[in-house]
């Protein structure tokens, strides 16, 4: 089977990813959010493995992945504490160049049990594939300060030969750190976004996701390809559908193994691809 940009399909990625190798098919990213193995139901078993056929099926997912990557592609791999430490190394084995794991954070996480403290943050590893060089839009994903107080006197500063600076603060915001807080879609304020599926991911994250390691072109639009084999509710797809609307070309593909997430996936992407700019 051809595989073809922007759209999703439903197969099993473990069939379609050794395909797109053999068809030469290279990504500029991998944005995904794989089953955790917290015994969710998302229609199968893929979230109940025990724990040494987890780490090889893994360990072989990962190896896919890693062929699929351009030369200066990069991988985003969403987990949780519990195994994140076993993605992490299997990363590593495979050659793939360690750039930060970031943090989900959530206030309005739960806990159900009062033995642990309650939930609050979800790990995503980002590797690249080379050591030297990568994608990362940082004045894409600038922060507000935190204090805009400070801001209106300049602060002067020392280099390293000793020469005076002056740090005036740039008008997109502070650098992003590390911690990536969005809300989870709970509560009635994510009515119109939440789907029935149990670990959906909130746009605005995904976006800047895709925003900050998404290759551009030199007019400054996003013009990457981008891979996410565990499909889902396809916010990636919508996301990458937003983006398209303002003018860029991102070219994005999905696996799903699941006809009701892919139907789920579909209609979203309908909803997004009809409404007027």
């Amino acid at each position: 089977m051809q595989y073809e940009f922007n759209n999703v399909y439903r197969v099993d990625c473990d069939k379609a990813l050794p395909q797109l190798i053999e068809d030469g098919v290279r990504f500029d990213l991998i944005l995904t959010d794989p089953p955790y193995n917290l015994k969710k139901d998302f229609g199968n078993d893929s979230d109940k493995l025990e724990l040494n056929e987890f780490i090889e099926v893994n360990k072989r997912r990962l190896g896919y992945c890693n062929e699929l990557l351009d030369k200066n592609a990069s991988i985003i791999w969403f987990g949780i504490h519990h195994y994140i430490g076993f993605i992490q190394t299997m990363m590593y084995d495979l050659g793939l160049s360690y750039k930060r794991m970031n943090i989900w954070f959530y206030e309005n996480g739960f806990s159900r049990t009062k033995k642990t403290p309650a939930t609050q943050y979800e790990p995503f590893l980002w590797f690249s594939k080379s050591d030297k060089k990568w994608t990362y839009n940082a004045d894409d994903v600038r922060v507000p300060y935190k204090s805009s107080e400070r801001l209106k006197t300049p602060v002067y500063y020392k280099n390293s030969k000793g020469e005076t600076k002056k740090w005036e603060p740039n008008p997109l915001g502070a650098l992003r750190g590390d911690v990536w807080q969005y809300p989870t879609l709970a509560g009635k304020n994510a009515q119109k976004e939440r789907t029935e599926h149990p670990t959906q991911k909130p746009i605005n994250l995904i976006l800047d996701i895709i925003k900050a390691h998404c290759p551009k072109n030199k007019d400054g639009f996003y013009e990457g390809k981008i891979l996410d084999p565990f499909f889902g509710s396809g916010t990636l797809g919508v996301c990458c559908e937003i983006l398209n609307k303002e003018g860029h070309n991102i070219q994005w593909m999905g696996f799903e193994i699941e006809e009701k997430w892919v139907n789920v996936a579909n209609q979203r992407l309908q909803e997004i691809r009809e409404t007027l700019v």
